[in-house]
């Protein structure tokens, strides 16, 4: 996932908005795990993005680790295998990834305005996160995998 996010994700940037493909990976492998699990892949995945992005550590091992607990905790309630639950709930959690950082880089005194950050980073990179886990859970074998179909 490290080689994907470094290597792949610049060649699919869009402007200057990537999918968060740490984020993809944990609410896909959330499917079969118990929300201990959950919070400590989204742990373990968010160490591995901040060490890659240059965040301040930690910031993203929070985001993570509150969203793999959450996500999977709303998907047992789900219980949907229709695509557009799944979508909904994946622009949900990019959304709330994206407002949960930047409200702790608002507590730190660091970021951008929120307005700004919203517009042009959080949004668009939720909307493109949220295209491309559409087309992994519809358009290919782990859509059948996890019994996902529009």
């Amino acid at each position: 996932m490290v080689i994907l996010q470094t290597a792949v994700a610049p060649l699919v940037e869009l402007g200057r908005v990537r999918p968060d493909l740490f984020l993809l990976l944990l609410y896909l492998g959330s499917y079969k795990m118990s929300p201990e699990r959950a919070c400590l892949v989204g742990a373990l995945l968010g160490l591995f993005e901040d060490a890659l992005s240059g965040a301040p550590l930690g910031l993203n091992v929070f985001t993570l680790s509150l969203l793999g607990y959450v996500l999977v905790r709303v998907r047992e309630e789900l219980e949907e295998t229709r695509l557009i639950p799944h979508v909904v709930l994946l622009f949900l959690t990019s959304v709330t990834s994206g407002l949960l950082t930047l409200g702790v880089l608002a507590f730190f005194g660091m970021g951008r305005g929120f307005t700004d950050s919203l517009i042009w980073v959080v949004l668009p990179g939720a909307a493109y996160t949220t295209a491309v886990g559409g087309l992994l859970l519809f358009g290919t074998r782990l859509g059948r995998l996890v019994e996902v179909r529009l």
